[in-house]
């Protein structure tokens, strides 16, 4: 992370993805801390552009500091070109709708380039009106100037008629594009049809991006008419090329002609797989779906790929009857007959290895490959962070061993009353879900934190004894230096006192220690007060989450047991019905009215009962106690 970035307090996760920027045009799409989407950009540099929105404001922009205000994470989409960036960025806007995107809400069509193929004479048009006609449509175009001149370029070297059909139909003289060379003058029948139809081909090979031979033949005509000192005519043409460059760009995410399909492309990284999705509807690219399958890159890749596509498409209410992969999935036949089942249809999956289908999957897997190296690149910074902040906790505390394992500890009760505990574990500066354990306080009696934290302490140390039990390196308790003596005892009578024991508290940051008089005060910039403090308040969050459930179902079910008419048979028939307490307080009142002996007057009562209570289980301010010192 770059000083400017540490100094705006960007997430770590965000400021290593701007580190990881592609120098390539592309797409960006800037999200909240929920992972809306908030703003879509293109960009000719993907790197200098997206760096931007987080070095120094500008004078005079606030809404450019609201947007960054609010960005926690970001995704990019690399494109062949900045022109198919621009047209990619309108196509995602047009389905997401963010909101600092207004100036390009609006539903304007870029414009398309038509050959009418029915007509004996086809001419060549501008146009934003797509129709299904039988016409071929290339496009669109975003440089709408530069089109303009890009078509008189086109006409004189592809001279076609430009008159509409009725004034073909009425013949009579030449116009004056005849006599320039820009029309065969077909109203007149001097245009044979074969010549004509030839040209119209040569002319549908260029716009498909065959045509080589035109730009070899601008090129050739421009030093003609250079070496015969007609240097204008040479600059125009010059000019012209240099359009038809970037024009003649075959487009990979917009073609009118290609059906429903979706593109995938897969790459693995290290211990890290990621796939990208480009769902190509209507014609054009309308979304990217970016899949990881983190740790699952153990497996073989084909598998970890059709696990991906297995969780994606569970959740997508249409799949389209075209599935384009970079690398078959693993059990295709099998993956294919499921996905046909769910849309109905036959469903198939190809590799395409030649054609403009194999450039929409070229562009999926290089996208791919960016996100799977963005994730291998961002777990190694995360782990390099993570060992500085364990080395450096390490030596503060003058432990023994590095503190890979940290088990934190907290206690939650209102004057005694549900009282629970919880244990969090951090494994290399990480949370482990499945070393999070939670306690009801069985044994003490009344408003008692001391007693409380002791009685977690010694459940746990029970499971130290165990053959293949893992024991943390480091304690963490939310508390100072008498939760600290306190649970120091019970694990000396457990015969685990040489597991290390610290206590935080909150009022000061001080960290508390046993056999040590002063407390340890860390510089709050430091990383290893960082990871204390972030196992301290994941102790505290599950604690009281534990805590609020317990005091909202045993409300629900006093409350019900107040109710007047509602005897142990209703209330066993209301629970045999929606499960628990808590689905029954989520109930309609038609839903309560359906179960056998509840009324209407009675469903009415019911609510009002439910409602009381779950006013009086919301949080009152700071009502938890919890230990400090």
């Amino acid at each position: 992370m770059s000083d400017e970035q540490a100094s705006a307090g960007l997430p770590d996760d965000l400021a290593s993805k701007l580190d990881l920027l592609p120098e390539a045009p592309g797409v960006y799409l800037l999200r909240d801390a929920r992972g809306r989407i908030l703003y879509i950009g293109k960009a000719k540099r993907l790197r200098h552009r997206v760096r931007s929105y987080f070095q120094p404001a500008r004078p005079g922009d606030p809404r450019r500091d609201r947007l960054v205000e609010q960005v926690r994470d970001l995704d990019t989409i690399v494109t062949a070109s900045e022109a198919e960036a621009l047209v990619l960025e309108a196509n995602l806007i047009k389905s997401h709708a963010p909101r600092y995107n207004v100036e390009l809400k609006d539903d304007k069509k870029y414009p398309f380039v038509k050959v009418g193929l029915k007509h004996a004479y086809p001419r060549i048009e501008v146009t934003r009106r797509v129709v299904a006609d039988g016409a071929r449509y290339f496009g669109p175009y975003v440089r709408v100037r530069d089109l303009r001149k890009l078509m008189r370029a086109l006409r004189r070297l592809f001279p076609l008629r430009s008159c509409t059909d009725r004034r073909l139909r009425q013949g009579g003289r030449e116009c004056l594009d005849y006599f320039i060379d820009l029309c065969p003058a077909p109203c007149t029948g001097r245009a044979e049809g074969d010549a004509y139809q030839q040209r119209v081909r040569a002319l549908l090979r260029f716009l498909e991006g065959r045509g080589d031979d035109v730009v070899r033949a601008f090129e050739k005509r421009m030093h003609d008419l250079a070496a015969e000192l007609r240097y204008e005519e040479s600059a125009r043409l010059r000019d012209d090329l240099q359009r038809i460059r970037v024009l003649a760009e075959p487009q990979q995410m917009t073609d009118l002609d290609r059906p429903d399909m979706d593109a995938i492309g897969f790459a693995v990284r290290g211990s890290f797989a990621a796939a990208q999705v480009l769902s190509h509807r209507a014609g054009h690219v309308e979304r990217i779906w970016r899949l990881h399958g983190g740790r699952m890159a153990r497996a073989a890749g084909n598998e970890v790929l059709s696990n991906l596509l297995v969780r994606h498409y569970q959740g997508r209410g249409q799949i389209p009857p075209l599935i384009l992969c970079s690398q078959m999935p693993g059990d295709a036949a099998l993956l294919a007959e499921w996905l046909g089942q769910r849309a109905g249809r036959r469903v198939r999956l190809h590799c395409p290895r030649r054609g403009p289908k194999r450039n929409l999957v070229q562009a999926a897997q290089e996208n791919a490959v960016l996100m799977a190296e963005e994730l291998a690149l961002m777990a190694e910074g995360r782990r390099r962070r993570a060992a500085g902040a364990i080395f450096e906790l390490q030596s503060a505390l003058d432990l023994a061993t590095p503190p890979y394992r940290i088990e934190g500890y907290d206690i939650s009760n209102v004057q005694g009353r549900h009282a629970v505990g919880s244990q969090v574990l951090f494994v290399d500066a990480a949370p482990r879900r499945s070393g999070y354990r939670r306690y009801r306080i069985r044994e003490v009696k009344g408003a008692d934190d001391f007693a409380m934290l002791a009685e977690v302490l010694r459940r746990r140390a029970r499971r130290f004894t165990e053959a293949d039990a893992e024991r943390p390196d480091l304690i963490l308790i939310d508390g100072g230096r008498g939760q600290v003596a306190r649970v120091v005892r019970v694990l000396r009578e457990a015969g685990a006192e040489r597991i290390p024991v610290i206590g935080l508290a909150k009022r000061a940051e001080e960290i508390f220690r046993s056999r040590r008089r002063e407390p340890l005060r860390l510089p709050r910039r430091s990383a290893a007060l960082q990871l204390l403090q972030r196992v301290r308040d994941e102790a505290h969050r599950f604690a009281v989450s534990y805590h609020r459930d317990l005091r909202s179902r045993d409300l629900r079910q006093a409350s019900l047991e107040a109710v007047s008419g509602l005897g142990p048979r209703k209330r066993a028939a209301l629970l045999r019905r929606f499960g628990s307490y808590a689905q029954v307080a989520m109930a309609s009142r038609a839903e309560l009215e359906a179960v056998p002996g509840i009324g209407p007057h009675l469903a009415e009562k019911l609510q009002a009962a439910l409602q009381d209570a779950r006013r009086r289980a919301a949080p009152q301010g700071a009502e938890e106690t919890r230990g400090e010192a």
